[in-house]
Parts: C-alpha cells; structure tokens; sequence
C-alpha cells in the first residue's frame, strides 16, 4: 500500500487526485497547502478520510508516509522534492521538474544521494496516436528519421497568469512538444538550439505567444517546431501536426486519431525532375494502455512496483527541461546555443 502526501492544492491537483483515489494500493494520508481552504475543498470533493497540514514539514513527521505527489508551482519544486527525498519517499511530480537547470541539477543530485526515484509528468508521452508514430518509426518501414516538423497553432485564450508571463509559450507548454519530439526519436537528446520568439500584432498576451524553433538532436535528425498560442487559422490540436521525414518515406501524425505513412515508390524512367511522391496509408492505432495523465501514473506506478527504470525519470526528463531554457537563452540572445 503506498501511503501518500499531496503537496499543492491547486486545479491541477485534480487530475491526479481522481487517478490515485480510485487505485486500491493507494492511500492519501496527507493534503498540504498554505491556503488551508484550497486543501479542505479537494477534500470534500474527494471524499478523503486524510489529515491537512500547512505545510510539507509537519505533514511528514505526523505520517508514515512513502511516496510524496509534488502539484505545487515550479519555483517551489526544487524545495519540495529535495524535502521528501531526504525523508525517505519516492517521489511523483508534475512538469517542469523545476523552474532552472540549476535546480533541477540540484534534484538529481538529491536523487543520486537518497537512492530514492522521481518521476515526472509528461503525460503526452502516453497519447495513442504519438506512440503508434513512434512504433511506425522504429519499425523501418520508412527507414530512418533525419528531420521531425511539428506545427502546432491555437487560440488559446486562458486567465490569470500566463497572460502576463514574459515566455508564456516556451515555459508553460513548450516542454509537452519537446518531450514528444525526443520521445519519438528514441529519448535523443538535443545538442544546439536557436529559438524565435515573437508576439503578433493581435496577441492578447503581454509576452511572446508564438516561436519557431530549430534544434540538432544527437541521433542526428533535425527537429523543428512551429508553436503559436494566438493563431486565428488552420488551428491544429493542442498536441500539434506532426511530420517525420525518413529515408524511405514520411510518418505522420494529425494531432487527433489519425497516424499515417507515405513510402516511397521505385520511380518510372520517364519520371519529372520534382517527381519523388510515395504511397500513403493509415497505420492502425496503438490503443494499448490508458492515454494522458492515467498512462503516465500507471506507468509510474508499475516502475516502482517493478523496480524498474522509467520513461519520465528525472534523469531522462532533465533533458527535456534543457530544451526549454535553451530556447529561452537562444531567444534572448539571438544566438543558436548548444547544450
């Protein structure tokens, strides 16, 4: 039975407080936050029979907890997950692992000392249609990626705080889009990166709601990600239009259900100089496991059952944070950086 303590009481904590609630090895013993009525309200909405502390502190010396879910906000991730670490508890938590590199360093470093595991929340990792992409990929039909395009345009009209932010895109959603690409390529990790940040005329965000990045991955392959929060056409999902260039062939993925491949043909002897079009047909959709959110604390919770390593470790997933700040560092520079 995992004995569990939930740090932040925000809205995200839903999400994971309605996968925990109705798993029967999970116990929620704890509830902690500041604000005493954000943590009384998922109670009641929960239904949890579970004390509620002020703060993390206390509420570990007063349970006999093992594993710590972290919800709060990223500046506070690195003091909360190094706290529980020390403790004794594994610990889950939501992205970004932290709000700089240095501290995510720091958690690694927590990690190593207490031999404990962190695990974080990428949860688009665990969407059918990207994981039927990537198997497309690693199945060679269409040879070898060298180049991944990813289109992703909203209207994303939200409250409160992201419309204030200085890198709304880049810090609040960048990293989901990153984390797929290096996902898709075999968790490859990026070498450089040089990023283009603006805000068009229309925005309604006070920071640079639009980027187009370019990075050089490691296992060779380009990846390019065209993102926009403020788009007013041709919108894709939120998971955005992806398009994987290979060697024999293109594999695709529409955002939705949809995961195709074009492979390429033997060309005719009277062919033009721009004709190169291969066959396209839909692959079956990878429907094993639950998707999003549900997928990932699965998955989660089957690494610590088994001892065994994990897609979303921290030691894995820093290096998707890394792709975040060097996008910001390119942005602020204008320079391509390298990681």
């Amino acid at each position: 039975m995992f004995k569990v303590i939930v740090a932040g009481c925000g809205s995200i904590a839903n999400k994971w407080l309605a996968n925990l609630t109705a798993r029967d090895d999970v116990q929620i013993v704890a509830l902690v936050d500041p604000v005493r009525e954000n943590a009384l309200a998922h109670k009641e909405r929960h239904e949890l029979p579970c004390r509620v502390f002020p703060d993390l502190a206390q509420a570990l010396a007063e349970t006999q907890a093992s594993l710590l879910i972290d919800t709060t906000p990223p500046a506070m991730h690195e003091e909360i997950v190094v706290r529980g670490l020390e403790s004794g508890l594994d610990v889950f938590g939501e992205k970004p692992m932290a709000d700089s590199m240095q501290a995510a360093r720091n958690i690694l470093a927590a990690v190593d000392a207490s031999g404990k595991r962190y695990f974080v929340m990428q949860n688009r990792r665990y969407l059918h249609g990207i994981q039927t992409l990537r198997q497309t990929i690693e199945s060679g039909v269409v040879g070898a990626p060298y180049h991944v395009f990813v289109d992703m345009r909203l209207g994303a009209h939200f409250t409160g705080f992201r419309n204030e932010m200085e890198h709304p895109l880049i810090i609040d959603m960048a990293i989901h889009t990153f984390d797929e690409a290096r996902y898709l390529l075999g968790d490859a990790r990026a070498v450089s990166a040089y990023c283009q940040e603006y805000n068009p005329p229309h925005s309604w965000y006070r920071g640079a709601a639009a980027a187009d990045c370019i990075f050089e991955m490691n296992s060779g392959s380009i990846f390019l990600a065209r993102l926009s929060w403020v788009s007013r056409s041709e919108n894709t999902s939120s998971h955005g239009k992806w398009h994987v260039s290979c060697t024999e062939g293109a594999a695709l993925w529409d955002g939705y259900g949809r995961v195709s491949v074009n492979v390429a043909q033997a060309l005719p002897e009277n062919r033009s100089y721009y004709e190169e079009e291969g066959i396209l047909s839909d692959v079956s959709l990878c429907t094993a496991g639950r998707e999003e959110h549900d997928g990932c604390l699965d998955d989660m919770f089957s690494a610590l059952l088994s001892d065994q390593s994990m897609q979303t470790d921290c030691h894995n997933n820093i290096h998707s944070l890394a792709m975040v700040h060097a996008c910001l560092e390119s942005s602020k520079t204008g320079r391509k950086v390298y990681l």
